[in-house]
C-alpha cells in the first residue's frame, strides 16, 4: 500500500513537542506505525483508524542532521491495550531536521546518536492513514 499509518498527535501534543525542535524543518506531528504496509499489516492497523492513543516519551536523540524523541509504550486510551510500531527501528517523533534531509533517515540516528538524553513526557493523538499520490 502506498502510504503509512501513524499516530497523528493532537494540537496540544504537537505544540508541546515542537518547542524542543532546534533545526530549520520542524515536523513534530506524528509517530509512524507502519510505512508502505503490505495488505496483512494494512488490514491490522486499519481497524485502529480514529482510535485515541497515548504514548510515553522516554528519551531525546540527535545528530548533526536530525533530532527526535524516542517513544516507549503506546496504548489505546479506550482499553489500555498496547500497540506497537510494525516497522524496524525505534518508535519516535521526528522533531526537526536540516533542509534536504529525509525524515526516514531518523532510524539510523537511534543506533549511533551524537546526543542521547533521558527525557520523559506523554503525548496523545489518533491513528490515521496517510496516502501518497
Amino acid at each position: 500500500m502506498n502510504g503509512y499509518f501513524a499516530i497523528q498527535l493532537d494540537k496540544q501534543s504537537c505544540n508541546a513537542v515542537k518547542k524542543s525542535a532546534t533545526m530549520p524543518v520542524i515536523v513534530s506531528d506524528h509517530i509512524t506505525l507502519a510505512y508502505k504496509p503490505v495488505k496483512e499489516v494494512y488490514d491490522k492497523y486499519s481497524k485502529l483508524i480514529g482510535k485515541k492513543v497515548g504514548a510515553m516519551i522516554k528519551g531525546y536523540r540527535s545528530n548533526a542532521n536530525i533530532e527526535a524523541f524516542w517513544v516507549g509504550d503506546m496504548f489505546l486510551l479506550e482499553d489500555d491495550k498496547k500497540i506497537k510500531r510494525n516497522d524496524n527501528g525505534a518508535a519516535h517523533i521526528t522533531l526537526s531536521h536540516k533542509k534536504g534531509y529525509k525524515q526516514g533517515d531518523a532510524n539510523s540516528m537511534f543506533t549511533k546518536p551524537d546526543l542521547k538524553i533521558k527525557r520523559y513526557g506523554y503525548v496523545e493523538g489518533k491513528v490515521k492513514y496517510f496516502k501518497y499520490g
